[in-house]
């Protein structure tokens, strides 16, 4: 429902207390019905055994919905359908349990988030640990129908695998290896062995990206624009935050701090970095594991922050199903940007497909977020879908040619922006 202001005026007439406390009460009652339910803690441990892999055991650590904190205590009575599963893997020489934002952040909006606590050596087995991220997605979704399970009726059909670094690459393999799977979600995913980015290739399910501005340990244009760019997924986006490091996505951590030795140093704290993944991360969960269409909306929203994250979006349905009476975001469509070649040498030519006449902005990016360059863009076309061109020569604004790497190009409107990553080889 939208409000409208009155241009009338009132005329107020005396209220006695009891009826001014009647109204307040009311009203708290109202509210306090219409917020969202934050559910407290409840933990647990569990070993899940993988009999098609030798009866392998896959040691896990279990967050989920409670009416009290505590370890052990019974499911909050969940909603209709039951809480959706977030699988998160764990990066190298990361501990499970340097990810409490995670599930600190999750689980009181209604999740179940499982770290399976294997592949922790000096020798990882990427591929094992992508297994054991999709396993114990599968095992929650069985003791959901285990009488005797303490999660009995509670485990919703729909599941997401995520994961940092190794735990981020190996969540591509996790989602590949099971098609049931709702979404992939990761923090500057690592490329593994098998290949994260061929594993990409195969999954059609929605996915989230994040990456790091500072990241010189997994950089963007080497691991995550791949990965992003051989996704099938007919949704999918990557998120560059601006000054996030790849270490900050976890709890500090010695052997992961001294893999950024030669990195520049983040321009944001790990408490911010963890504050701007969650508010993203949260309601794209909502909407690709809820269908939720106003957590679609609220996610849009976040990411129209250009003094904090650079994004690429590419939905061909436009996320879930609009709400009936939607904000104004909800009418803009996104926009459509197609490179080509890429990689490029000599021009970049960039095909923009946007709903109507607009003012539109073309600009060159570093892949630290930097802009070099502004282009002028030629428009052509009337109606709902109006296509626009500009061309880049490799130069930057005092026309100096730039050396050869990974850029983005980003366009922007009033209402919306959208930006792919290239590789320029040169004049």
């Amino acid at each position: 429902m939208r409000a409208r202001r009155s241009s009338h005026s009132l005329s107020l007439q005396p209220v006695s207390r009891f009826r001014i406390a009647s109204i307040l009460i009311f009203l708290l009652a109202s509210l306090a019905a219409q917020a969202p339910q934050a559910y407290e803690l409840g933990h647990t441990d569990r070993i899940f055994v993988d009999p098609a892999r030798g009866n392998r055991q896959i040691p896990s650590e279990i967050y989920y919905p409670a009416e009290t904190a505590g370890e052990d205590v019974p499911l909050a009575p969940p909603p209709a359908g039951g809480f959706p599963v977030v699988s998160f893997g764990h990066g190298f020489l990361i501990p499970w349990d340097d990810y409490d934002f995670v599930w600190e952040g999750l689980v009181p909006s209604g999740y179940f988030v499982v770290l399976p606590d294997t592949e922790n050596g000096l020798l990882p087995d990427h591929e094992d640990l992508g297994l054991d991220l999709a396993f114990v997605i599968s095992a929650l979704r069985e003791a959901g129908d285990d009488p005797g399970s303490l999660f009995y009726e509670g485990v919703a059909a729909t599941a997401a695998v995520c994961g940092h670094s190794m735990g981020g690459g190996a969540s591509f393999l996790a989602a590949a290896s099971d098609p049931t799977i709702s979404a992939l979600a990761n923090f500057a995913a690592a490329e593994t062995n098998p290949s994260a980015i061929d594993a990409a290739a195969s999954i059609a399910a929605p996915a989230l990206l994040f990456s790091g501005s500072v990241d010189c340990v997994t950089p963007p244009e080497d691991h995550q624009l791949p990965m992003y760019d051989a996704l099938a997924s007919d949704c999918r986006a990557w998120v560059n935050l601006l000054g996030a490091s790849h270490c900050q996505y976890a709890e500090y951590n010695f052997t992961c701090e001294l893999g950024e030795f030669a990195c520049d140093d983040p321009t944001i704290s790990r408490s911010e970095q963890h504050a701007l993944t969650l508010e993203l991360l949260a309601p794209w969960l909502d909407a690709v594991l809820r269908d939720d269409a106003a957590a679609w909306q609220t996610f849009l929203a976040a990411l129209e922050q250009p003094d904090r994250l650079d994004y690429l979006l590419d939905c061909d349905t436009g996320g879930v199903e609009e709400p009936t009476d939607p904000p104004a975001l909800a009418t803009d469509v996104p926009i459509r940007l197609r490179l080509s070649p890429n990689p490029a040498h000599g021009q970049l030519s960039a095909r923009i497909e946007l709903p109507g006449a607009t003012a539109l902005r073309a600009e060159i990016l570093t892949v630290d977020g930097r802009r070099i360059s502004r282009l002028p863009v030629a428009g052509s076309g009337a109606g709902a879908a109006r296509l626009q061109q500009c061309r880049w020569d490799g130069r930057d604004a005092a026309g100096r040619s730039v050396p050869a790497g990974a850029y983005l190009l980003r366009v922007c409107t009033a209402q919306r922006s959208a930006m792919r990553g290239f590789l320029w080889l040169g004049p």
